[in-house]
């Protein structure tokens, strides 16, 4: 693959810091935005002063405590990094480049600002994009400012403006109509920089007819507070075959609110995992619309809480046209004080006829203080539709237990194997023979 200059500035003059109009326009200036982008910021930054922060009195947040947040604890940008050759980038990167299983391109980005990026030239000159969305916006106005934030509001919710009003980095995914990219592509955040905020979008557009697997990892350091307020637009267009697997792995002091959402045009078919694996706090939207005819979604999770880890997790299934289908099934393991909070809706329109839904969600309880809340619901308008949920939460079943038990295996052993063949069917699921067995190892050093 051949490697592509980031260009990053090597200092970040006129930056002001905290969150304020006056930082806002500040990082507009450094980044040389367009002038649509630095309106759009602007619009974004009143929309955060007008928003109320979500308290426990609103449906969505009822289970989820804001009160020990502190918004502006936290810098909105960094100096960036230089970016450099491979040989230069720091341990943490190098694994993604050594990984077993081949990759049709990578993004890097640390903090704020990329600082590697390759594509298998073959791409390029088909046209596929693979860039940190700063440069895009500059490169590929038009591409951008047709697709930003049309999936995702600005001004959805106080979160999702003050992530327009600071984003930096991010990624643009684009595959022109009928190209198949037969390898995955992956985009990795890496957070350092303790008390910053990290406002990542990534946009993923697939034309008529194309056909791709992207990967968007997000980690960093264990014990760095931060904040990470990011949003992912998925345009699957007619006919589009998009896999998507998003990875969270943030350390344990880093607040996360997220959106997801993916728009499936006629006949697309996207398959979308998501894992939760780190954080102190996550509230994750995870929004699926089947917008044409014919169009389908599967939707998987996987997520595991340890300590005091809260990982909230909202799905919406959303049905606009006859002739579509959608399977759900999200799994969680929660262990010591962790809670999880899982809410799933399943919205029918009234001309999505003979539409076809399913959701799931299983949770396994390995202690007496772990806690899981499941919330399925309906909303069914059409009178020609097949539409099916169901929700569990329990501990380890004591038959399987006993069995392995009986078999010589220690009570601990027993139910790491349980717990891991709990997980298997998603796991499996991973594109990445590398990034599969990063996933077991994680999960191996959460059961203890």
């Amino acid at each position: 693959m051949s490697q592509q200059p980031v260009t990053v500035p090597e200092t970040a003059p006129g930056l002001v810091p905290g969150l304020s109009a006056a930082a806002v326009r500040a990082l507009s200036d450094l980044k040389n935005d367009p002038a649509w982008l630095a309106d759009l910021r602007q619009q974004a930054w009143a929309a955060f002063e007008r928003l109320p922060l979500p308290s426990r009195t609103d449906e969505d947040w009822r289970r989820t405590d804001l009160r020990a947040l502190d918004l502006n604890a936290f810098q909105p940008f960094r100096e960036p990094h230089p970016a450099g050759r491979p040989a230069d980038l720091p341990a943490v990167f190098q694994q993604f480049l050594t990984e077993e299983g081949a990759k049709a391109g990578l993004l890097l980005q640390r903090d704020s600002a990329a600082v590697f990026q390759q594509l298998a030239p073959d791409l390029a000159r088909q046209g596929v994009l693979l860039t940190d969305l700063d440069t895009a916006a500059r490169a590929y106005p038009d591409l951008v400012r047709e697709h930003l934030h049309r999936l995702v509001r600005f001004d959805e919710d106080k979160f999702t403006a003050l992530h327009a009003a600071f984003c930096s980095g991010g990624a643009l995914v684009y595959v022109p109509e009928g190209v198949e990219v037969a390898l995955p592509l992956q985009v990795v955040y890496w957070l350092t920089t303790p008390g910053l905020g990290l406002f990542t979008h990534t946009l993923v557009i697939a034309e008529p007819g194309s056909s791709l697997t992207f990967i968007d990892e997000y980690l960093s350091l264990d014990e760095a507070p931060a904040l990470h307020c990011g949003v992912v637009e998925v345009f699957a267009k007619e006919g589009a075959q998009v896999r998507y697997v998003h990875l969270q792995q943030w350390g344990r002091s880093v607040w996360n609110f997220g959106r997801v959402r993916v728009h499936a045009d006629r006949d697309s078919a996207v398959n979308e995992l998501i894992v939760a694996l780190g954080s102190r706090l996550t509230k994750t939207y995870v929004d699926s619309l089947m917008a044409g005819p014919g169009a389908s979604a599967e939707i998987l999770g996987l997520l595991f809480g340890d300590g005091q880890q809260h990982l909230d997790h909202q799905t919406l299934q959303e049905h606009r046209a006859p002739h579509t289908s959608s399977d759900l099934l999200f799994k969680a393991a929660l262990k010591d004080r962790a809670r999880s909070v899982y809410n799933g809706l399943i919205r029918i329109h009234r001309v999505a006829q003979r539409a076809d839904a399913y959701q799931a969600n299983r949770n396994l309880v390995l202690s007496d203080t772990a806690r899981a809340d499941s919330i399925p619901r309906l909303e069914i308008e059409a009178n020609d539709v097949r539409c099916t949920h169901g929700a569990t939460v329990g501990p380890v079943d004591p038959e399987q237990l006993f069995y392995l038990m009986s078999r010589g295996l220690s009570r601990a052993a027993a139910e790491r194997l349980i717990v891991e063949g709990f997980f298997e069917p998603v796991l499996e699921r991973v594109p990445l023979a590398g990034l599969q067995e990063r996933l077991r190892a994680a999960i191996s050093v959460k059961i203890g």
